[in-house]
């Protein structure tokens, strides 16, 4: 198994990863406001798809951490700081398209002495500014490390239909947004307020007909960790040139998205479900579906 790349962990840190700065005291006095700023990162992971935090590790180091909800873990962490969230940064800093600004900020202000309250004010302040201007392209790593860590493939079967529609999405705030801004920028789709009540996430979707989605994830298909699976299946399927047979695609994506991504446990076979998909032709008859989408 290789070890993961710097723009990877970028892309990764991107959208499911966090900076932030913590404050030491300089002398043992409660009193004084001042304080040595340090730089930390953090990355994380639902339990069951935590694979991708170990592989960081093994790059990076830091410590893992769990979060428990009635008794159970639920959540993973990766935690960097000191030496290894200061080296870490400085080298993916120029390989990040949406932390770019706000990490340059961070590594501005690490180890410097400085009233803890003005300096959380200024990074806040920061924080909102966007990473402009952004790159012409995005890296296939960075891409790969971005998806995995926002990115869903969802797959819908619509009404009086035997063929199923996927897409690719991406939810993120709207002062994050740089990211799928560059995605829709190179290889289209359309980008949403996700709804009413979420006024500061933006939605983006991109349709995987055939031709798009060998386009799209082909192009960084092979360097996925948590969706890989998934997204072999879909390039599997578009090789087909269609996605006629709708229960069974529908089907083995439920499941593909449904197992665990752990670092000791047996990974899918993406071949394995595509068996079961038929070459069935375009003059077999449409039966009513319920439209579903997972």
């Amino acid at each position: 198994m290789s070890r993961l790349g710097d723009k990877y962990i970028a892309g990764f840190l991107d959208s499911d990863g966090c900076i932030t700065m913590e404050w030491k005291e300089i002398k043992r006095n409660f009193e004084s406001p001042l304080r040595k700023a340090h730089v930390v990162l953090k990355f994380a992971q639902l339990e069951e798809k935590d694979e991708v935090l170990y592989r960081i590790q093994e790059v990076v180091g830091g410590r893992i951490s769990t979060r428990f909800m009635n008794g159970k873990c639920y959540c993973t962490h990766l935690i960097l700081s000191g030496k290894d969230a200061e080296m870490t940064l400085s080298r993916i800093q120029k390989h990040l398209v949406v932390k770019r600004h706000i990490a340059g900020i961070a590594l501005e202000m690490n180890g410097k002495v400085m009233d803890r309250k003005e300096g959380t004010e200024y990074f806040k302040m920061h924080r909102k500014i966007k990473s402009y201007p952004l790159p012409n392209f995005p890296t296939r790593q960075w891409l790969a490390g971005y998806f995995d860590g926002d990115g869903c493939f969802s797959v819908r079967l619509p009404k009086d239909r035997n063929a199923v529609q996927f897409a690719a999405e991406i939810s993120a705030s709207d002062y994050d947004s740089e990211g799928v801004e560059l995605i829709s920028k190179v290889f289209g789709g359309s980008i949403n307020q996700l709804c009413a009540t979420k006024k500061n996430v933006v939605h983006f979707v991109l349709t995987l007909p055939p031709s798009k989605a060998k386009q799209f994830v082909g192009y960084f298909n092979k360097h996925l960790i948590v969706k890989k699976e998934q997204s072999d299946f879909i390039l599997g399927c578009a090789d087909m040139g269609h996605y006629r047979d709708g229960i069974s695609i529908k089907s083995a994506m439920k499941q593909l998205k449904a197992h665990p991504h752990r670092l000791n446990e047996p990974r899918p076979n993406a071949a394995v479900f595509l068996k079961d998909v038929r070459e069935m032709s375009g003059k077999e008859l449409y039966k009513p579906r319920t439209a579903c989408m997972i």
